[in-house]
């Protein structure tokens, strides 16, 4: 039954991608990024919260046993890659934590196998500072569960 679902939602993926034109070679236009001059703590912190949902829920399933730690490593791979993505301004506090994070658990490219640096013990005391940076910053992190119902 999860392999009939995995490949109903492969194919509707794939049939969503075709229907919007979208190939693997358009990348978005630089203007939706923004630029670091731009950025602020609370759009670094916002980003994070992305990551934080990732690696929280991919948790959570591998501790209820609805996961292999094969797949919470997928889900962790994917982490570092949302996580490299999260602008920084290159200035205070919560840019200098953001950078730490991205130093411990580098972006793993899409479809190279590897474990990455979440969870580690220098991963939990980076998070702390991110945690704390972002607290000093008026910026919360929040994480949606929604794995486990």
């Amino acid at each position: 039954m999860r392999r009939r679902q995995i490949v109903i939602a492969a194919s509707a993926l794939v049939g969503a991608l075709a229907m919007s034109g979208c190939t693997g070679s358009e990348t978005a236009p630089s203007a939706a990024q923004p630029s670091a001059t731009s950025t602020t703590d609370t759009m670094t912190c916002t980003g994070f919260n992305d990551v934080l949902t990732i690696t929280s829920n991919a948790d959570a399933g591998l501790r209820d046993g609805r996961m292999a730690a094969q797949e919470q490593e997928g889900w962790y791979r994917l982490a570092t890659r949302v996580l490299d993505g999260v602008p920084t301004s290159g200035d205070g506090a919560v840019s200098e934590a953001a950078d730490a994070l991205k130093n411990v658990a580098p972006a793993i490219d899409l479809g190279a196998l590897g474990t990455s640096g979440i969870g580690s013990a220098e991963w939990d005391s980076a998070l702390e500072d991110m945690s704390d940076a972002c607290s000093e910053a008026n910026a919360e992190t929040a994480v949606e569960m929604f794995t486990g119902g």
